[in-house]
C-alpha cells in the first residue's frame, strides 16, 4: 500500500493569528518543519510528498531546496487573481497523487501519531467511509450544523482511497454549479473543493467520517495562533511530551484548533 501525501502551503507574509475563514496562520517554519511533521506522521509506511507551492512572495533558495531533498514532489504556482484559484491548487495538487491511499493536508496544519498502528487504525476506516477528516470535537461530523444535510471532506487533512477522487466529475462540478447542484442537491450551496467532495461522496460513495479525538493514539491540529520555532521544538519531542503539551495548552477545540 503507497500513500500519497499531498501539502498545500503558500508564501504570503506571515502572519501569526488565525483570523476567520480563508485567514489561517502563514509562517515560514510551516515550510520546512511542518513539511518534516506531516511525513514523520506516516513514519513506517510507503509514502510520496507532494508539496504544491502558492506562490505570492520569493520562496527562499534555502527552503526550495530542503523541499526538493525531503520530498518527492515540489511544484510552483505563481499566484493570479483566477476565480476558484485555491480550489483550483488542491485539485492539481490531488491529480499529481499516484498511491493507493491520498492524504491531503493544509500548510497550517499538525499532526503527531503514537506509531504506526494509530495511523493504520485511521486508514481502516476507510473500509466504512469514502473519506476520513481530521479527529473531531464534534465526532462523527465537522460541526452540528441543521443547516447541512451532508458532510464536507476538509481540505485541513482528509484521507481516502484513490478511486474516490473522480476527478473528471468534481471538474465538471466545479466549473458548472447548475450542473453540480441539479445533480447532486444540497440543502446549502458551498463551491469549496471540499465541499464538492462531500457531495459526491454522499450520493456517489461512502460520505465523511470525523473520528473521534484520542489524544494516547494521534493528533491533528490547525494553529489558532503560532510562535516561531514551535514545531522544531515539538518535532524533536516523543509523543508523550507533545501530548502533554497539547493539553496544557487547554486541548484542541472546534473545529480542530489548538492555542499556543
Amino acid at each position: 500500500m503507497k500513500i500519497s501525501l499531498a501539502i498545500n502551503i503558500d508564501s504570503r507574509p506571515q502572519k501569526e493569528e488565525q483570523t476567520g475563514l480563508f485567514g489561517g496562520c502563514i509562517h515560514s517554519d510551516f515550510s520546512d518543519a511542518g513539511i518534516f511533521n506531516k511525513i514523520q506522521f506516516f513514519k513506517g509506511f510507503d509514502i510520496e510528498t507532494i508539496v504544491y507551492i502558492d506562490k505570492h512572495l520569493p520562496i527562499p533558495e534555502k527552503t526550495l531546496n530542503y523541499l526538493y531533498e525531503l520530498c518527492d514532489i515540489v511544484c510552483i504556482r505563481k499566484h493570479t487573481s483566477e476565480p476558484g484559484f485555491n480550489d483550483w491548487n488542491y485539485q492539481r495538487a490531488l491529480r499529481l497523487c499516484t498511491g493507493d491511499i491520498i492524504c491531503h493536508m493544509d500548510g497550517d496544519m499538525a499532526a503527531f501519531s503514537n506509531g504506526q498502528q494509530s495511523v493504520q487504525e485511521l486508514i481502516d476506516l476507510l473500509e466504512y467511509h469514502s473519506f476520513i477528516s481530521y479527529p473531531s470535537p464534534n465526532s462523527p461530523y465537522a460541526a452540528f450544523d441543521s443547516t447541512f444535510d451532508y458532510q464536507w471532506a476538509s481540505t485541513r487533512f482528509f484521507l481516502c482511497k484513490r478511486d474516490s477522487l473522480n476527478f473528471s466529475e468534481i471538474d465538471k462540478m466545479q466549473r458548472n454549479y447548475e450542473y453540480c447542484y441539479e445533480s447532486y442537491p444540497a440543502s446549502r450551496k458551498e463551491h469549496w473543493t471540499e465541499h464538492l467532495l462531500g457531495l459526491y461522496a454522499k450520493y456517489k460513495g461512502k460520505g465523511v467520517y470525523y473520528p473521534i479525538i484520542d489524544y494516547n493514539k494521534l493528533m491533528i491540529w490547525c494553529w489558532d495562533n503560532y510562535e516561531e520555532y514551535t514545531l522544531n521544538r515539538l518535532n524533536s519531542q516523543s509523543y508523550e511530551e507533545v501530548k502533554n503539551w497539547v493539553i496544557g495548552k487547554g486541548g484542541i477545540f472546534y473545529p480542530n484548533n489548538l492555542r499556543v
